[in-house]
């Protein structure tokens, strides 16, 4: 189908009851208060691809991703402004065992850092906190040359980060969530909760709208709802006890399902929400590490384009399963302890090594076409 938006000039394509979700890394901006007719305008000349969302948010991307899916949703649009349809999604390197030959053989760089978790922001810089220190780092991709390094608080030690929608979250000890602008690096807001006791991994659902933490002081995962859009503030609304002791690491599936990783258990499980408004999920286990690593250290889970779960395992390396929770492959490299992981385009991959104190990227030199 086609729409001309007001105040535009040409047809622009779109898909009704759907939006766009990438599934490696890719910089995209999401705008609030905005209706689908102004973000539509402002999308012309610029962006190739367009999620209208309800209740008046847009999220712009420059390209297309490499990889995606296409999710439900309701009473979303998605828009194609230049006109240019993205290639159809596909896994570009189904042969597993291929895929990890390609990376114990690929260039190596790494730079020398006490690093946690890792993310890649809007300036296309890949960003890290000091792990139990107070900074934030910034590099460029390709060589891990040191962008800048942010002093973000004193006297108190960052715990992790995520990156969205030109912020970072940093989750600081014992209790607190700081929202970072990503532009000018100041803070926009502080949220603190007695509910949160050490906090591990963020993660945004529903346009960021709920924000949930894993607190794995206390087991739990506690839920906040955006209370005004236009300030960004965020609210309690929700906490829910894990089956599973310590709660790390998280992955967004969708609006109504995610992972959890368990950091003394080493597993995996699957949260699919009860009801629309995000009170109450049902946890079920999905991946179980224990038997064949059995020092605790489930840290955070990664999906890859072909729909594989790369587990990082702390000392037990990386453990690679498919989605059904059958063990697939492994991998490892020498004197390294895996915090956290990137794949990006064409299995360009970026490590937390919390042993060596470093950031390793690996190039397996794949062309993945698409």
């Amino acid at each position: 189908m086609y729409q001309i938006p007001v105040s535009c000039s040409v047809l622009i394509p779109f898909i009704d009851n759907v939006t766009l979700v990438p599934i490696s890394s890719s910089n995209n901006i999401t705008v609030n208060n905005q209706t689908c007719n102004e973000c539509l305008c402002t999308a012309e000349s610029s962006y190739q691809v367009l999620n209208c969302f309800p209740n008046n948010t847009c999220q712009f991307f420059d390209t297309a991703p490499q990889t995606y899916r296409i999710q439900a949703t309701a009473q979303g649009r998605l828009y194609f402004p230049q006109q240019i349809l993205p290639n159809a999604s596909s896994c570009c390197m189904p042969d597993l065992n291929l895929l990890l030959s390609k990376l114990r053989n690929a260039i190596s760089i790494s730079v020398n850092v006490s690093s946690h978790c890792l993310a890649f922001d809007n300036h296309g810089f890949l960003v890290t906190t000091q792990s139990s220190g107070q900074y934030l780092y910034r590099y460029h991709p390709t060589h891990l040359t040191l962008i800048d390094s942010t002093l973000i608080v004193n006297g108190l030690s960052l715990q992790n980060m995520v990156y969205y929608n030109q912020a970072y979250y940093v989750g600081v000890y014992p209790g607190t969530i700081l929202m970072i602008n990503s532009n000018n690096l100041t803070t926009m807001l502080n949220i603190t909760s007695s509910y949160i006791n050490n906090p591990r991994d963020i993660m945004l659902l529903n346009n960021g709208r709920i924000l949930i933490v894993a607190s794995t002081g206390n087991n739990k995962l506690i839920f906040f709802n955006q209370s005004n859009i236009i300030s960004s503030d965020y609210s309690l609304f929700y906490q829910q006890t894990s089956h599973y002791v310590n709660p790390h690491g998280m992955w967004p599936i969708n609006d109504t399902a995610f992972y959890v990783t368990s950091w003394a258990s080493n597993t995996v499980s699957l949260f699919t929400a009860n009801s629309s408004d995000s009170i109450s999920w049902t946890e079920t286990l999905m991946i179980n590490a224990q038997p064949i690593v059995s020092s605790s250290g489930g840290n955070h889970i990664t999906i890859d384009e072909c729909d594989r779960r790369w587990f990082s395992l702390g000392l037990g390396g990386i453990l690679i399963f498919d989605n059904n929770g059958s063990m697939i492959g492994n991998f490892s490299f020498p004197n390294a302890q895996f915090f956290d992981m990137l794949i990006t385009d064409n299995y360009i991959m970026y490590f937390s090594d919390i042993l060596s104190n470093r950031i390793v990227r690996l190039d397996p030199n794949i062309t993945c076409n698409y």
